[in-house]
């Protein structure tokens, strides 16, 4: 039997063993914490996110361990807040929730709250945010961590569609980011101005890529202008990489473009290759120049040179070759079929890469003249009274002259009629009938098609 003061000694030691694998645990944890902090300012994010999720292992096996310990909450909150710094933020709001219910310090109840309230702006639980944060903005110490409270609240705020709230949160608070939050809130009220003034003034504040592109594109929805003014200042810093001027001057172009204002947006991608020459930037300003003048064309000619641009881009890879795709597989076909004498179903073919560019690639000014091609190339052709219909349909205000070819040449074609508004049940069938031609046509150019061994047996009987 173990005499009393063997086993007071033995509780000793078990005690001061488990002390300090508690502090070994904590130390552990906050070391890494720091290091992830570290990394961040850094720019290592990949290591930052990775020292997080080790922080937040041994901040939970600490905190569940020894529920007893007065330096729980410290490892709650470490753990609640290494959760949402890997993006965690549902699992995040338990170990926090816990730290504010049953701490005795206020300060750590506070930082607590602090860390819930931007889980919760980011699981976009804005009502939730506000009522967490709100407190914070209170009492005689409120001004410790006034600045971040406002930010995450003005989020908050905008989030909710609270948008006066969230200039008045955002325009108090010190953060740099805080700025892309405050242009969208001037957004959102209508003063397009105002959220321009705010965005000029951060042009010369450390530069965060991601949040510049979203912020001008959303601003550019109300006035591409002022956001062109910004991307000007933007591009005049000499801390920028080729690639990022590259990729600022590419989403303007896009969006000048969007408009409608094609000679805007090409003047873009053209200072986009100069400004990122020989880089993935500069063969997606290439791809998008090539798919705007394929969009304008009237000469099936150009065909072939657009093409070569277009395929040299998409072998860049990458974003060039995601925009370059498309158009390049849809214009090597139309430029075999037109180069080829005698290709087989060459009017089907045709007909069915006309589609494609009015359809897949927006270029119906192409997608007209390859239609009218066809009738030409092919005036007997199964397809010519449709392709007269389809290329009348592209540009209405020029269809008389293609509705007197179609009443000369097909008077009794059941597309005549459709144009002359008479179309009745033999419009219908014919359609049917061309549907399954049309079908195998798109299976010759490498477009699948799901009746394909219907078309088959439709062209043995043709």
């Amino acid at each position: 039997m173990i005499q009393p003061a063997r086993r007071v000694a033995w509780l000793t030691v078990l005690t001061a063993v488990a002390a300090c694998a508690y502090y070994n645990g904590l130390y552990n944890a906050n070391r890494l914490a720091a290091g992830a902090d570290r990394a961040a300012r850094e720019g290592r994010s990949g290591e930052a996110r990775s020292l997080w999720a080790q922080a937040a292992v041994k901040a939970e096996s600490v905190a569940t361990r020894y529920p007893g310990s007065r330096h729980r909450d410290d490892a709650l909150l470490l753990w609640g807040r290494a959760l949402s710094e890997t993006d965690n933020c549902t699992r995040a709001q338990r170990p926090l929730r816990l730290a504010i219910d049953s701490s005795p310090d206020p300060s750590v109840q506070r930082r607590a709250r602090l860390v819930l309230g931007r889980c919760r702006v980011q699981l976009r639980q804005p009502d939730s945010a506000v009522a967490v944060l709100t407190p914070l903005l209170e009492g005689p110490d409120a001004e410790k961590l006034t600045s971040s409270a406002l930010l995450w609240r003005g989020r908050a705020e905008l989030q909710r569609g609270a948008a006066r709230a969230a200039v008045r949160d955002l325009e108090r608070t010190s953060h740099d980011a805080a700025a892309f939050d405050l242009a969208l809130a001037h957004v959102a009220l209508g003063d397009v101005e105002a959220a321009a003034g705010v965005l000029m003034a951060r042009v010369v504040r450390p530069y965060d890529e991601d949040r510049w592109l979203r912020t001008l594109d959303s601003v550019g929805v109300r006035s591409p202008e002022s956001v062109a003014q910004v991307v000007d200042r933007l591009i005049a810093r000499n801390d920028l990489t080729q690639g990022e001027r590259g990729r600022l001057l590419l989403a303007d172009g896009r969006r000048w473009s969007r408009e409608g204002e094609t000679g805007r947006g090409g003047e873009r991608y053209r200072a986009a290759i100069v400004a990122a020459p020989d880089s993935v930037e500069g063969a997606a300003a290439q791809a998008l120049l090539a798919i705007g003048e394929l969009q304008r064309t009237t000469d099936l000619e150009s065909l072939a040179r657009i093409s070569d641009t277009l395929s040299a881009a998409r072998a860049r890879g990458g974003v060039a070759a995601q925009l370059a795709g498309p158009a390049a597989g849809i214009l090597g076909d139309a430029v075999r079929v037109l180069q080829d004498s005698q290709p087989a179903l060459g009017d089907l073919k045709m007909f069915v890469i006309a589609e494609a560019l009015r359809d897949s690639l927006a270029a119906s000014v192409p997608a007209r003249s390859m239609f009218l091609e066809l009738q030409r190339r092919y005036p007997s052709s199964t397809v010519a009274a449709k392709a007269l219909l389809a290329a009348a349909l592209i540009v209405p205000s020029q269809a008389d002259s293609v509705r007197a070819v179609l009443d000369r040449l097909y008077p009794a074609s059941p597309y005549a009629l459709a144009l002359r508004g008479e179309a009745g049940s033999q419009f219908a069938a014919t359609e049917d009938s061309l549907r399954v031609l049309l079908a195998r046509a798109r299976g010759l150019l490498g477009m699948p098609s799901a009746i394909e061994a219907i078309a088959e047996e439709e062209i043995r009987r043709r």
